[in-house]
């Protein structure tokens, strides 16, 4: 039992007694019941756990200590609060006072605690009796503690931006202000928060402006001067009342800035095109006439494969060859188009048109045309491992791009070997490889790959305008995909075409 007799000796009724200690012990709160010489006559279960967590040793969990010389040792071991509880419980126990409340630290080696300590007196059977209760705030400092850092940082965030932060009133009253936007409009703080948001600005101010989008406005300094902002505003309510915060961005400098950098690209702009121009003449004069060569020798050879073979071929070989006659003509068509097209404006512009296709049948088609051509020199290995793949493309435009590809890996690799074409897919795209053993690009033309008319530094005599891998970007641009080269010298080239299996842009018409 842990709630004393009273001082007559008088035994408290038993189910009082339970009742009283239930309730007691019930608590959260540790409390000790002391008479008025400052003795523990009394503690509840709250108490004594604590006691046990902190191990306290004391068989009867504190009760027979003395309360007072409790503190005046805990005083005199240098404990900050302990003097404080000392003369706040004497002060109740003699009725200087009424009652005592005081928070203290109390951190264990393992967290930080805080209490609060409430004392309050009362009589009993013509005794002082006192109630000293100990409640855990812990959690609450804690969240206090929380909230007043994040209210300093918010506060050390406001006073360092560059941006002016204004909250403003329904009425337009600026409210309270940043350091930035008393610089930026030149105020001393006491003085713009006394001022209206219509003061420093040349528009009314109205809800109209509040967005996440914020706009490009006037602003007006104290000296009237005028200046280029940015202000957003945004609507908060607080305690059911609506206010809302400005930020503001001092433009001018961004837009010196914006002009000189405007200007200065200007005269890049026109310079590159200077140069660009000039080196476009000289490369398509140069290069245009050998390009015309491979088309050429593939109507050639078709026509003296029909000469001198076509009493003996069947007539599906002979439909073969003279399909492959009109195709090359159809290709020398284009590329002739595709020179004039970039000699004027540097771009291809055709129409583009997506349908689904059997993507590898038709690549096996490609790769077929080019077997019957160059059988002679070079192998060619067709792999997919996939059973099927159907992709939206441009038909003509793809094989545009795939014949250039394997054009330029016949051409660069003149002393024979085997041209590998890989197909495959993954979850958005079907990927397609060109791979050869040529001559490979060196490391400094790494940057103009994909520039029109440009050659390696390695092509010597070899034909070419240096269009293949430019128009064939373009064309995969078109289809929203990607395309990728990675080459060594003497070792060879493997081009690598990212296209989507379903086109997601709008087609581009002439």
């Amino acid at each position: 039992m842990l709630l004393p007799l009273d001082s007559d000796n008088q035994q408290m009724h038993p189910e009082v007694e339970t009742f009283i200690q239930s309730a007691l012990d019930a608590l959260s709160t540790h409390i000790a019941i002391i008479n008025e010489t400052g003795e523990i006559i009394g503690v509840n279960a709250a108490w004594k756990q604590f006691a046990i967590d902190n191990l306290l040793q004391h068989p009867t969990y504190g009760i027979g200590l003395n309360y007072f010389a409790v503190c005046e040792h805990s005083a005199k071991l240098g404990s900050p609060k302990a003097q404080d509880i000392y003369e706040g419980l004497r002060g109740v126990v003699t009725g200087h006072i009424p009652e005592f409340e005081m928070e203290y630290p109390c951190h264990s080696p393992t967290e930080k605690r805080w209490f609060i300590m409430r004392v309050s007196r009362f009589f009993w059977k013509n005794n002082i009796r006192v109630v000293v209760s100990h409640q855990n705030i812990s959690e609450l400092r804690r969240s206090q503690n929380q909230v007043q850092e994040s209210k300093e940082r918010i506060q050390a965030v406001l006073d360092n931006i560059a941006n002016a932060v204004l909250t403003i009133l329904p009425d337009g009253k600026i409210e309270t202000c940043n350091p930035a936007a008393a610089r930026i409009f030149q105020y001393d703080q006491d003085v713009l928060v006394t001022l209206s948001i219509t003061d420093l600005m040349m528009v009314p101010f109205n809800t109209e402006l509040v967005g996440e989008q914020g706009h490009e406005l006037v602003g007006k300094r104290s000296d009237k001067s005028l200046f280029p902002m940015y202000f957003s505003l945004n609507r908060m309510i607080l305690n059911n009342e609506t206010s809302y915060i400005a930020i503001i961005q001092d433009l001018t400098q961004f837009k010196q800035m914006q002009a000189e950098i405007h200007e200065k690209e200007q005269i890049r702009v026109t310079l590159q095109k200077e140069r660009e121009l000039r080196d476009l003449k000289d490369r398509v004069l140069s290069m245009m006439s050998h390009e015309l060569k491979t088309p050429l020798a593939s109507i050639r050879l078709s026509h003296d494969l029909l000469k001198r073979y076509g009493d003996r071929a069947t007539d599906d070989e002979k439909a073969q060859y003279l399909d492959n006659i009109i195709e090359q003509v159809e290709h020398l068509s284009e590329m002739v188009s595709d020179v004039l097209t970039l000699g004027k404006s540097d771009r291809v512009e055709q129409g583009f048109t997506t349908e689904p296709t059997d993507l590898i049948t038709y690549c096996r088609n490609v790769v077929e045309s080019f077997q019957i051509n160059h059988y002679q020199t070079h192998q060619f290995e067709f792999e997919c491992p996939d059973l099927t793949i159907t992709a939206e493309f441009d038909k003509k435009l793809l094989r545009r791009a795939l014949t250039n590809l394997i054009g330029n890996a016949i051409k660069y690799s003149p002393d024979g070997g085997t041209i590998h074409f890989k197909l495959w897919k993954n979850d958005t795209h079907a990927m397609i490889q060109v791979i050869d053993s040529g001559i490979g690009i060196p490391n400094e033309d790494n940057d103009y790959l994909f520039t029109a008319f440009h050659r390696a530094s390695n092509v010597g005599g070899l034909p070419g305008t240096g269009l293949g891998l430019a128009i064939t970007k373009q064309i995969i641009d078109l289809h929203d995909g990607g395309i990728t080269l990675e080459s060594e010298v003497g070792v060879g080239t493997k081009v690598t075409l990212h296209l989507p299996l379903i086109v997601s842009i709008d087609p581009v018409s002439n």
